[in-house]
């Protein structure tokens, strides 16, 4: 079971670095917006995935936390920019 783990750890850590490639590059504030939150949701998945790996609940309430207040900081900066940018 420990390699299921760690496949899902490696594919996690490559999905990541991809995400920050286009964090970084990104050509558009919402390309930008989309790919933090999408790293954000990589963070929790491999939290999550510590957690089963290491028989340990505790950080659920935690999670769900951060991830809600990751989905309104979304929702705030899609309306911000949407309200900035002229529709193309």
């Amino acid at each position: 079971m420990t390699w299921v783990f760690m496949v899902t750890f490696g594919l996690l850590c490559v999905a990541g670095l991809l995400v920050l490639v286009r964090l970084i590059l990104g050509r558009s504030t919402m390309d930008r917006i989309v790919a933090l939150d999408v790293f954000v949701t990589i963070v929790i998945a491999a939290t999550c995935v510590s957690m089963g790996w290491l028989q340990d609940g505790s950080n659920i309430a935690l999670l769900t936390a951060f991830a809600l207040l990751a989905f309104i900081g979304t929702i705030s900066a899609a309306r911000l920019v949407e309200r900035k940018e002229p529709y193309r």
